[in-house]
């Protein structure tokens, strides 16, 4: 199964919600410096950002490339589209990428990304995305956990290696009285600051480090580039 509808399936096990409110609000921050009016989710998971945004008088939109996790925001009534955004047509005058979607992405995927955004901004529009650090992939990211509830028995291990990390995932679903078991994995890619910079078309603006996890050092970092 794919490894990020996987995932999907087993999201709402994580207790990650102060996590998450915490990022999000530091894109709001940001996004309300700008005076910006509509914005795109690229990667909105399952809409938790979209609500917090709306909420603070913006109009948004999601995509995602998971079936499982646009379902999840349809359902809470928010407009998301099971799309790449290359395949997208719209305007915005912002876009976000939200907790590690970049990290997703190889360089060259990355390349050809940046171009995608750029067709979907307003002159003058901006690009916000995080970054999971070297230290935040080293220290934080890497290990096993496990989730369970009453129905699902969930096992994420992830291991980074040669600025590449492997989450491998492994699910266990009840259904009529025996376990059925789902595999997957989710690859995700350390990038240099400097080298986003270098594959951008559009123009750096700030770097804003974050500490989510409350380790030494920021385990993530938002950049900010300008169309």
């Amino acid at each position: 199964m794919n490894g990020l509808d996987l995932y999907a399936k087993i999201e709402y096990l994580f207790d990650f919600e102060d996590v998450m409110d915490f990022l999000w609000d530091k894109y709001i921050e940001e996004l309300k410096t700008l005076n910006v009016k509509t914005i795109l989710d690229i990667g909105c998971g399952s809409g938790g950002f979209m609500l917090k945004a709306k909420e603070a008088g913006f109009e948004v939109v999601g995509i995602d490339i998971s079936k499982e996790m646009i379902e999840n925001a349809s359902k809470k009534g928010l407009e998301v589209y099971h799309k790449d955004l290359c395949d997208f047509d719209g305007k915005f005058d912002a876009c976000v990428a939200i907790f590690d979607v970049i990290n997703y992405m190889d360089e060259e995927y990355v390349s050809n990304f940046f171009k995608c955004v750029k067709d979907v901004l307003n002159k003058d529009g901006y690009f916000l995305f995080d970054i999971n650090t070297l230290y935040g992939f080293e220290e934080i990211a890497q290990g096993t956990l496990a989730i369970e509830d009453e129905n699902i028995y969930g096992i994420l291990n992830s291991e980074f290696d040669d600025k590449i990390m492997e989450t491998k995932i492994t699910v266990f679903e009840q259904k009529d009285n025996c376990y059925q078991k789902e595999e997957g994995k989710i690859i995700q890619y350390f990038h240099k600051n400097q080298t986003l910079k270098k594959l951008s078309p559009l123009k750096f603006e700030k770097k804003i480090d974050i500490n989510l996890y409350g380790g030494e050092l920021a385990d993530k970092n938002l950049l900010v580039f300008k169309n």
